[in-house]
């Protein structure tokens, strides 16, 4: 330790000076679906796009927000598609803003969510067919899986999501990484930031149960490569190596999905997330038709997709927060900062020396 920061040292321990790594924190509502006068579908325009189109708002708009919130109902689903995921998506708006991962710190999105799921029953069993060889394919579904409200933390440029699925007594919560099959279809298989089989995973981490009412979810990815899922305000599950999956970790997880690779290890290098919230479903087999391995490819036949399951549901309090630490901004030497708290440490010590003076004096 240089003279200096021993002095400081010492300087600290005699007047009693404490101190941690300095941090902020920024929250702000990103939409709350009020407005004087209001709350329009402009409004809701002017934050939210449906990149993949209306779903099933196309059949059947039932879009409000009369009540303060956003209340939105697809019961029965009518749509499906036998292609790839995009049977999943019943109906998607993504955020029009996106936002930063501060370095060294973390990034939060949470909102209010209620849901009723009705036609959806765990365990129901769907069937179809393997593509290739015609053999039959079935699979026990979770409730969650077969319709849920459900909101996202995504990273439209490498892919990876984070979602929590909130059906009628049921929260889930997953994590996964799209191929580029689906994200950037013209992406060539050589580029080095191309997503293939080995890369991409979904898989389901668990579920609990959960009462009629509003739930608060919430997802806070931190730059370090990890994510916490937090449900009502307590942590549900804390998940390291963002871009692994869980199984290649030897992490327990509900068994839906299996990988088939390694994956990637993507701390440090998401730099932003955008919000989704919508109707999902969750069916298909696992690669989801990817076109590396057409073995798997498997066909579900739509009345297998829409079986008279749906979704009522409504979203509130969209909030994002911002973790910030201040200690990987640009700051001065340590000796400057040395000799300023030396400074201080000193006015604080004489302040303390004249207050006992006064008080002898007295």
């Amino acid at each position: 330790m240089t003279p200096t920061r021993s002095r400081l040292a010492l300087l600290i321990a005699s007047c009693g000076i404490g101190f941690s790594v300095p941090t902020y924190a920024q929250t702000v509502v990103y939409d709350n679906f009020e407005a004087t006068g209001g709350y329009t579908l402009a409004d809701y325009y002017a934050k939210w796009a449906n990149p993949y189109g209306l779903g099933e708002m196309a059949v059947n708009d039932t879009r409000d927000f009369s009540a303060g919130k956003f209340a939105i109902s697809a019961a029965p689903f009518q749509t499906a598609y036998d292609f790839s995921v995009f049977d999943h998506i019943k109906y998607l708006a993504t955020s029009n803003a996106s936002f930063s991962v501060p370095t060294g710190g973390a990034l939060m999105f949470s909102s209010t969510i209620q849901a009723a799921t009705p036609g959806a029953v765990a365990g129901h069993v769907v069937n179809g067919t393997y593509i290739q060889s015609g053999l039959p394919y079935s699979a026990s579904t979770l409730e969650g899986q077969q319709a849920a409200a459900v909101m996202n933390m995504i990273d439209f440029k490498t892919g990876q999501l984070f979602d929590w699925f909130i059906s009628g007594t049921k929260a889930m919560a997953l994590i996964e990484r799209l191929p580029s099959s689906v994200t950037n279809p013209a992406l060539p298989t050589s580029d080095p930031s191309y997503v293939g089989i080995d890369k991409m995973y979904t898989q389901i981490i668990g579920e609990t149960d959960i009462g009629s009412g509003p739930q608060n979810v919430a997802i806070k990815y931190n730059d370090n490569g990890s994510v916490d899922f937090l449900l009502n305000g307590f942590l549900f599950s804390h998940v390291d190596n963002v871009g692994i999956p869980l199984d290649q970790q030897g992490v327990a997880f509900s068994g839906t999905y299996p990988s088939y690779g390694p994956g990637e290890a993507l701390g440090g290098t998401i730099r932003s997330f955008t919000i989704g919230t919508g109707l999902f479903s969750l069916l298909d087999a696992f690669p989801f038709q990817h076109p590396d391995r057409p073995d798997l490819a498997v066909s579900l036949p739509l009345s297998e997709r829409a079986f008279g399951q749906g979704v009522v549901g409504s979203f509130d309090d969209v909030t994002v927060t911002t973790l910030g630490r201040t200690d990987v901004l640009p700051v001065p030497e340590v000796e400057t900062w040395a000799m300023m708290l030396l400074g201080f440490g000193a006015m604080g010590c004489a302040t303390r020396v004249r207050r006992r003076t006064s008080k002898a004096a007295a």
